[in-house]
């Protein structure tokens, strides 16, 4: 009975082992795969990033002027916007109450909407950053259609 149970354990140890062994193979396994798959998400972000489009609204404290930063793929420019009266007044006919009194957050947030609904399409179109310009922006919106509300300024 003795030797039976002696049997039995180096049964069960030696068992024991081999799970073990297969455990760490396992987890090696699981390793490598773990590694390839912070590669390819880190290649979908760089694709990502390519496509993604950047907008920002920058100020000149010389001039009291913004001008519209754009990258998007291989494009990096910017446009002259003009003083902010001059901003509201070529938006103003996207509204049907007067933004006149509005902050310039509310203006920023509101040409970068027009500028990312717009410039997409133009440089997948012509394939090209010239003649962009904030008055061809505002043309490209209205013939776009995407805004809510519009009378002819």
């Amino acid at each position: 009975m003795e030797k039976e149970i002696i049997s039995s354990i180096k049964s069960l140890r030696s068992k024991q082992k081999k799970l073990l062994n297969k455990k760490k193979e396992t987890i090696i396994k699981i390793n490598n795969l773990k590694l390839e798959e912070k590669k390819l998400i880190k290649q979908l972000k760089s694709m990502k990033k390519l496509d993604q489009l950047i907008v920002s609204i920058g100020f000149d404290k010389r001039w009291s002027t913004y001008n519209c930063i754009v990258k998007f793929k291989s494009f990096n420019f910017s446009f002259y916007l003009g003083k902010e009266v001059k901003i509201k007044n070529q938006i103003q006919q996207f509204y049907a109450v007067d933004i006149s009194k509005k902050g310039i957050k509310f203006i920023k947030k509101e040409i970068k909407q027009i500028v990312i609904s717009v410039v997409p399409n133009y440089l997948n179109k012509y394939n090209s950053k010239e003649s962009i310009s904030f008055t061809k922006i505002i043309e490209l919106y209205v013939s776009s259609g995407e805004w809510s509300y519009w009378k002819e300024p």
